[in-house]
């Protein structure tokens, strides 16, 4: 009877353990922690990669262990039908920007901007004086902004957040909600998201989540802790107590 019941409790334990895990909304994580060449490994459980296009180098020296070093070249990730989000997505990322010139726009990241797109996180130095931008495009062709002016600081690491709920976008600077634009509708277009076109700086702890997360969620990730682990900590632990109180 000991060992049923023994048996029964891990079996409980591993199915808490495989939802906290599949209820894990992180679909793309680049920490850039190890060096790389032409790959970037993919720390979300769907374990995509980055290819690697033009200029890019593996710093050590990044926000949260190593970062991104962008010369002007890219890391493209081919879409999926996880990537592929309609509603309901969360960018985050740690910048550095180098010196931004005037008359500048510069894509930290984007999703088909260029022909037929989804959404684009920029530097624009040209329309606006020094701004954060994040835009969405919809199905209906229709586009819909949240973007700031004169919050982008020269060499200074600044943690951007783009969010989409299906009824607004909001653009978060360092864990602070600044612009919230009423949207509607399905995120446009299939492309490959495309990190950095044309940017100078660094990058770091590049995150898409298939949520729209909360200003805790976003706050905890500025932090550095992740909310998936401590989840599945706070079951096992729990599990693992009724174990030992039972012996």
């Amino acid at each position: 009877m000991k060992c049923v019941f023994f048996a029964l409790v891990i079996a409980i334990a591993l199915v808490s353990y495989q939802t906290a895990f599949s209820a894990d909304p992180t679909i793309l994580w680049f920490k850039f922690d190890e060096d790389f060449k032409q790959e970037v490994k993919d720390s979300s459980p769907l374990g995509n990669k980055g290819i690697v296009t033009g200029d890019v180098k593996f710093e050590k020296a990044g926000k949260v262990g190593g970062a991104a070093k962008f010369f002007g070249g890219s890391i493209k990730v081919s879409v999926t039908d996880q990537l592929n989000v309609k509603q309901n997505l969360t960018i985050e990322f740690w910048v550095r920007p180098d010196k931004v010139p005037a008359a500048t726009y510069w894509r930290l990241l984007h999703k088909g901007w260029v022909d037929n797109g989804s959404y684009i996180c920029g530097i624009d130095n040209n329309w606006m004086a020094m701004g954060y931008t994040w835009d969405i495009k919809n199905t209906d062709g229709v586009r819909t902004d949240a973007n700031m002016a004169g919050v982008v600081q020269n060499e200074t690491w600044t943690y951007y957040t783009g969010t989409y709920d299906g009824k607004n976008i909001i653009l978060y600077i360092d864990g602070k909600e600044l612009v919230r634009t009423p949207a509607n509708g399905n995120i446009n277009g299939p492309a490959d998201i495309i990190i950095s076109e044309g940017f100078m700086g660094l990058m770091d702890e590049i995150r898409f989540s298939n949520v729209a997360l909360t200003p805790d969620v976003i706050a905890k990730h500025m932090e550095g802790e992740t909310v998936k682990d401590v989840s599945i900590k706070g079951k096992l632990a729990t599990t693992w107590s009724a174990i030992k109180s039972w012996e």
